[in-house]
């Protein structure tokens, strides 16, 4: 579908579905505004155009997302003690920050950074550095939780694996769509525990936010995955990065 008819549809089933919402043009973006706030459709366009056959539910969810956001959270205000078992890590694009101004992150690897944020039933909202001074906590602290988190959130997940045809497993993916599958890639256990499946160091993908892939760092495996990882990274929402990284005993790398 066209941007400009998508725009057009999104405006009418969220007029439709929420009458007093006010909806209007966006800042000159492929953007629209409810209630005066700026709401990019970047993501949601993606996700209609791969299921156009719900694009009316993923309107309303969205419309319904941002409505509960504008309209504050419990966590707004709360102190770290009450949030800290839901806050995670996430492997972001170094352009987050431009798009998220003023969320807590800290350097990854060239490209990408780890952002931090509290998990929502629904949604997931960034840590803004405001409320992290507010806390009073370190950042080495705030690194610890999240990753215990994640840890513990990955705990009873299973992967998908693989074979080449000589029975080789020679693919893991990760893919449990509860928004955290790539920053998977930051679990401290996860080159030990793959290793003897994929050797050592061996290759990932993040393309978008809800997947990992994990596979064999040999020429023919990572040519053939590159495509497909490139070809995620422009139709799927939620973008990460479209480059090939390294897992390797001492932590990850750009795959050159």
């Amino acid at each position: 579908m066209p941007r400009e008819k998508f725009i057009q549809r999104v405006t009418e089933i969220v007029h439709d579905r929420f009458p007093l919402v006010k909806i209007g043009e966006g800042d000159g973006s492929f953007a629209l505004t409810i209630n005066g706030s700026v709401a990019p459709l970047e993501n949601l366009y993606r996700v209609a155009n791969l299921r156009p056959e719900e694009i009316q539910r993923q309107v309303e969810r969205w419309a319904v997302e941002l409505l509960r956001a504008a309209e504050g959270t419990p966590d707004e205000d709360a102190a770290y003690d009450e949030v800290k078992d839901r806050i995670m890590p996430m492997v972001l694009p170094s352009s987050a920050v431009e798009a998220t101004p003023g969320i807590v992150h800290e350097p990854f690897v060239p490209g990408l950074i780890i952002g931090y944020a509290i998990d929502h039933d629904r949604t997931i909202s960034y840590l803004p550095n405001l409320k992290f001074q507010e806390w009073g906590i370190t950042m080495d602290q705030l690194r610890e939780t999240a990753m215990n988190n994640l840890t513990t959130k990955s705990e009873a997940i299973s992967a998908h694996a693989a074979q080449d045809e000589e029975g080789r497993v020679n693919l893991i993916l990760f893919q449990t769509m509860d928004g955290y599958d790539a920053s998977r890639l930051l679990l401290p256990t996860l080159h030990d525990r793959l290793r003897e499946h994929l050797g050592s160091p061996f290759a990932a993908g993040i393309p978008n936010r809800d997947i990992l892939l994990c596979f064999r760092n040999d020429t023919e495996t990572a040519d053939r995955l590159a495509k497909q990882i490139a070809e995620d990274f422009q139709r799927m929402p939620h973008q990460v990065t479209d480059k090939l990284l390294l897992v390797t005993q001492d932590g990850i790398a750009p795959r050159e």
